[in-house]
C-alpha cells in the first residue's frame, strides 16, 4: 500500500515482459493486488522464523534469499511494531474463540449481537435481562427456546432434552428465578457469563446484586420489628391524647344549657 507509483510501474513492467494476454493493461490492478497478497503471505511466513527466539538470534539468522539489511528492517520496523503485535493478539483471540465455539454443544443462534439486544429486537424486552415489557421477566424456558431455535424449532437432540428439563423444572418449581434455573440445569455459572443471558452480566446482578436470601430475610425481620415498635409508639401517643382530652373536659366542663322559653 505504501509503494510509490513509479515503483509499481516498474513492477508492472517486469510482469508484462514475461506475460502477455488480450487487454493486458486492463488487468494491471488485479495483478498488482495479487502480487500484494503473495508478498503479504511470504512476509507472514518469515515471521515463523522468529517465534520464541531472542532478538539477537533472529537478526543473526537471515532467511535465504533475503538481504540482511532488509531482514533487520522487517524485524525491527514491522514484526516488533505495536500495530503488528496487536494484529497477532486479535488473530490469536479469534482462533481461540473459534475453538471454544466449536466445543459448544448447545450454542445460541442470536448471531454476533448480545442476547439482550436480541430480546429488544424480538419484543421480549427486559431491562438487564430481568423485567419484561409487561413488568415480568420471560421464564428460562422461553429464553432458552428463543435463543436456540432454528426457524421455529430446536434442531439438536441434546438441545431438545435440555429444553424439556428446563420446562419441567420451571413448571414444578415456579418460585425459582431464572438464574437459579440455569444453575440447577447447567451448574454454577462463571462471573462474567451465564447461559441464556450472554456476557457482560454477572450472576450477582441476576440474583439482585450481592444480597443473599438470608440477608433479605433478616432485613425483612428488622423492618417488621421497626413497624411493631412504631405502632406501639402510636398507641402510647393515642392513649396519652385521650387521657389529656379527658382532663381538659373535667377542668372545663361545658356551661349548662339555658332554660327553654
Amino acid at each position: 500500500m505504501d509503494i510509490e507509483e513509479h515503483k509499481l510501474e516498474h513492477m508492472w513492467t517486469a510482469v508484462t515482459e514475461k506475460f502477455d494476454c488480450d487487454n493486458m493493461n486492463d488487468q494491471r490492478d488485479n495483478v498488482l493486488q495479487h502480487m500484494r497478497k503473495l508478498w503479504n503471505n511470504w512476509r507472514g511466513s518469515l515471521h515463523k522464523k522468529m517465534k520464541c527466539k531472542p532478538l539477537h538470534e533472529v537478526l543473526k539468522n537471515v532467511p535465504i534469499g533475503v538481504d540482511k539489511s532488509d531482514w533487520e528492517g522487517l524485524v525491527k520496523e514491522h514484526f516488533l511494531s505495536v500495530k503488528f503485535k496487536l494484529m497477532l493478539l486479535k488473530l490469536e483471540s479469534s482462533t481461540r474463540n473459534t475453538i471454544n465455539k466449536s466445543k459448544l454443544c448447545m450454542p445460541h443462534r442470536t448471531g454476533i449481537k448480545p442476547i439482550r439486544d436480541f430480546f429488544l429486537r424480538t419484543g421480549l424486552t427486559f431491562s438487564i435481562i430481568k423485567v419484561g415489557k409487561d413488568g415480568n421477566p420471560p421464564n428460562m424456558a422461553t429464553i432458552f427456546f428463543e435463543t436456540r431455535k432454528k426457524g421455529n424449532q430446536l434442531v439438536k437432540p441434546e438441545t431438545n432434552e435440555k429444553y424439556a428439563e428446563i420446562q419441567e423444572l420451571v413448571q414444578s418449581e415456579p418460585s425459582l428465578i431464572n438464574i437459579e434455573v440455569v444453575e440447577r440445569c447447567f451448574g454454577p455459572q462463571c462471573k462474567i457469563h451465564a447461559v441464556g443471558f450472554g456476557g457482560g452480566i454477572t450472576t450477582k446482578e441476576l440474583k439482585g446484586g450481592s444480597t443473599s436470601k438470608a440477608a433479605l430475610l433478616e432485613e425483612l425481620k428488622t423492618t417488621q420489628k421497626e413497624k411493631e415498635s412504631l405502632q406501639k409508639c402510636i398507641d402510647i401517643l393515642e392513649n396519652k391524647y385521650d387521657h389529656l382530652e379527658s382532663i381538659v373536659v373535667c377542668q372545663h366542663p361545658s356551661p349548662p344549657s339555658p332554660p327553654l322559653g
